[in-house]
């Protein structure tokens, strides 16, 4: 996230430039160094570096060895959400179960405008590496849970998404809004989704929506989250899953019972 030359220091707030360093880190795999964050953000190195002190001083960033990370206050504060702590809480029963169940991964996902937000990840010993993360964030496109939650999403939502680029990221992603759309009413059917190595090759996905009820949405229902059990694709037999996932989301739905905001 850069800013131009016109929006530096005096078009923009000290907030306004701290969240753009934490967002620009948030963003990065790895540690950011001072002159690689400065010129990401188009900042003066002076005052992401003063601005960055600050940072470090209330545990919002750490200094690593070759840069700054993400610091712990960060985290602690998340856990205060009262939406993403009652979420998860209700989840983690469920998400246990199915972790006991299948040995893969299985994770809890939100919509944030055309991406999806991991919120909570279990892994077992057996598990296969996947590109996520607990705060990471992927294409809703490319994901079952990105799918999932969409097709039973209000139309906005769904709009945003395929007015945006979809590009494919393996040979079997769904580029087309029209193509997508399909699948989403598919999706809506069956209350099951698939991501058949969509965004990761050798990386396969079986999700279900977690939903309440609301005015807005299809048939008077929203999906606030999904839930889902990720593995490779040689191994992971989403058609036998399905019917596991979608109990375990709707048990989550039942419980939480009303809309979480």
């Amino acid at each position: 996230m850069r800013i131009s030359a016109e929006e530096t220091e005096q078009h923009r707030s000290v907030g306004d430039r701290m969240l753009l360093i934490l967002d620009t880190v948030a963003t990065s795999p790895g540690e950011v160094g001072l002159s690689e964050l400065a010129r990401r953000t188009g900042l003066k190195k002076a005052t992401v570096h003063r601005l960055a002190l600050d940072l470090v001083a209330h545990r919002m960033l750490e200094r690593g060895t070759y840069g700054y990370r993400l610091g712990l206050h960060l985290f602690e504060l998340g856990q205060h959400v009262p939406a993403s702590r009652r979420l998860r809480a209700t989840a983690l029963p469920f998400m246990a179960d199915l972790l006991t169940a299948t040995g893969e991964v299985v994770q809890l996902g939100v919509l944030d405008d055309t991406d999806i937000v991991y919120v909570e990840k279990l892994t077992g010993q057996h598990s296969a590496t996947v590109p996520s993360a607990v705060g990471a964030r992927l294409p809703a496109y490319c994901t079952g849970l990105g799918k999932a939650i969409l097709a039973f999403s209000d139309d906005s939502a769904v709009e945003r998404v395929t007015s945006a680029p979809m590009p494919a990221r393996t040979g079997t992603t769904i580029t087309d809004p029209k193509h997508f759309l399909r699948e989403l009413a598919k999706i809506h059917d069956s209350g099951i989704a698939y991501d058949r190595e969509e965004g990761t090759r050798g990386i396969a996905c079986v999700a279900a929506p977690i939903v309440v009820e609301s005015y807005v949405g299809r048939d008077g229902h929203r999906a606030v989250a999904g839930l889902s059990v990720t593995g490779p694709a040689n191994r992971l037999q989403p058609a036998r899953l399905g019917a596991a996932v979608r109990t375990a989301a709707l048990s989550i739905s039942r419980l939480l019972g009303y809309p979480l905001h």
